[in-house]
C-alpha cells in the first residue's frame, strides 16, 4: 500500500528543467547571499524579487505540487522563528505581553528573518522540484561541494525512499495491536515503533554500506553521461545573476 512506485523518468518540458543543474544551483546561492546580506529596513527592491519568483513559478507550472510539498514543510520553522524574535532582542521596550517584552528591535530582526527565509527556502526548493534528484547530486558535486556532503545527501535522497515504507509498515502494525488504547499506551507504543524503526533503519544502513563496498565503492560520485553545458544556459545564469546583483546594490 505505501511502497514508492517507480515510473518512467519523462523529459524535461518547462524552462527551469532544462536548465542545467549547475547554473541553477550558483543562481540559487547568488540569490541566497543577496537576499540575506539585504539592509534591514527592507525596499522596494523586494518585490522586485517577490516578482521574480512569481515569474519562476510560473514558468514551472508542471512542478507547483512539488514545490508546494517541500516549502510547506519548512515553512511552520521559518513562521516560529519570526513569531519568538521580537520577545528576545533588546532594544526599545513597544509593549509588555505579561513578564515579556516586545521590542522594535526584535520586530526588524522577526521581519528580516522571516522575509529573508521564505525567499531562500523558495529558492531552494524551487530548485529542488524541478531538478531530478541524479542531476541535482551531480550538480552539487560539479559546484565543487566536497564528495563526503555529496555522498551523505545522495544517500539521504535515496534511502529516505526506501526507509519511507518500512516506517509505515510498522505504523500499519502499531495501528492494528493498538485498538482503543488509551493516550498513555499511544505514546509509549509511538516511543517503541521509533525504537524499533530506528535499529531497522541502522541494520539496512549496515548491509547497504557491507554491499557498497564489496562493490568497489570509494566515495566518488559517477554518472554515465556527464551533462555538457549549453551555452544558453550561461548565459541564462549570466544574465540572472547581474541582475540579483544589480537589483540588491540599488537596494
Amino acid at each position: 500500500m505505501h511502497e514508492k512506485t517507480l515510473t518512467r523518468a519523462e523529459p524535461p518540458q518547462t524552462f527551469l528543467e532544462q536548465l542545467d543543474p549547475r547554473i541553477k544551483i550558483v543562481c540559487a546561492l547568488v540569490w541566497a547571499v543577496s537576499v540575506v546580506t539585504m539592509p534591514v529596513r527592507f525596499s522596494g527592491v523586494l518585490v522586485v524579487y517577490a516578482l521574480i519568483l512569481l515569474v519562476l513559478l510560473a514558468l514551472s507550472y508542471r512542478n507547483l505540487g512539488k514545490f508546494a510539498q517541500r516549502f510547506a514543510a519548512a515553512l511552520p520553522f521559518i513562521v516560529l522563528a519570526a513569531v519568538l524574535l521580537p520577545f528576545f532582542k533588546q532594544g526599545s521596550v513597544l509593549w509588555h505581553v505579561g513578564p515579556i517584552e516586545v521590542t522594535q528591535e526584535g520586530l526588524w530582526s522577526a521581519q528580516r528573518v522571516g522575509v529573508s527565509a521564505l525567499f531562500c527556502v523558495a529558492a531552494i526548493c524551487l530548485v529542488w522540484a524541478t531538478t531530478p534528484e541524479p542531476d541535482l547530486i551531480t550538480g552539487l558535486k560539479d559546484v565543487g561541494l566536497p564528495a563526503l556532503f555529496v555522498g551523505v545527501i545522495a544517500f539521504m535522497l535515496r534511502y529516505l525512499h526506501v526507509l519511507r515504507p518500512e516506517l509505515h509498515r510498522l505504523w500499519d502494525a502499531r495501528a492494528a495491536r493498538t485498538i482503543g488504547c488509551r493516550n498513555v499506551a499511544k505514546f509509549r507504543s509511538a516511543g517503541n515503533l521509533m525504537g524499533a524503526f530506528f535499529l531497522r533503519s541502522h541494520d539496512r544502513a549496515v548491509r547497504v554500506a557491507d554491499a557498497m563496498a564489496a562493490r568497489g565503492y570509494d566515495g566518488t560520485w559517477r554518472v554515465l553521461q556527464p551533462r555538457r553545458l549549453r551555452t544558453l544556459d550561461v548565459l541564462v545564469g549570466g544574465v540572472f545573476i547581474v541582475g540579483v546583483v544589480l537589483l540588491r546594490w540599488m537596494a
